[in-house]
């Protein structure tokens, strides 16, 4: 049988820049806004794309085609490209069997958010660390990815980073939280 291509050999700064530009404004308003929040979190449980849509349009009204849904352990938030990586974006996952959970759980899904911003921060607006990580990524280095990662996400309820596929999973557990909620930046593999 063939061997599939390796997908981490496309993952570029470009990608990684035009996601983060892409998700700041959605982060930094789940984080300080506790009704968007809220407003959020119940779109996903109640599986409601059109609404998760306008929502993600309000804070990121300027972004092209964002393409955002859900599933059975949490949502998604994609964009398209042109050449080899068609996709790239963001899962925030939940233990499987406790999406419904994430309408209570507000208050962690906004310490993520707000844990996250300044990474994004950092991927928007600095190439260098964009192509540091993007090298990362395609070489497999978690040791690197998460060395990168903690230089900006600095919360103790940062558990792990791990280079999974074509992209990093931040996994967070909160202390009043019995979840631990994973953040993939990534291409997505369909079968």
């Amino acid at each position: 049988m063939p061997q599939q291509p390796n997908p981490n050999r496309f993952v570029s700064p470009f990608v990684l820049r035009y996601v983060a530009r892409a998700l700041l404004p959605f982060y930094r308003k789940i984080s300080s806004n506790k009704v968007y929040a809220t407003q959020w979190s119940r779109a996903v449980v109640n599986i409601d794309t059109t609404e998760m849509l306008r929502l993600f349009r309000l804070a990121s009204p300027s972004v092209p085609n964002p393409l955002p849904g859900t599933f059975k352990s949490g949502y998604n938030i994609y964009f398209e490209f042109k050449g080899p990586i068609d996709i790239y974006g963001v899962d925030t996952l939940l233990p499987p069997g406790t999406i419904k959970r994430l309408s209570q759980e507000t208050r962690a899904h906004q310490q993520m958010a707000m844990a996250i911003v300044p990474l994004y921060n950092a991927l928007e607006t600095d190439p260098a660390f964009a192509q540091n990580m993007a090298k990362a990524i395609r070489s497999g280095n978690t040791q690197r990815a998460a060395s990168l990662v903690r230089r900006y996400v600095t919360t103790p309820e940062l558990r792990s980073v791990k280079v999974e596929g074509s992209g990093i999973t931040l996994a967070f557990k909160f202390a009043f939280s019995s979840l631990t909620y994973e953040h993939l930046l990534y291409h997505p593999i369909f079968e």
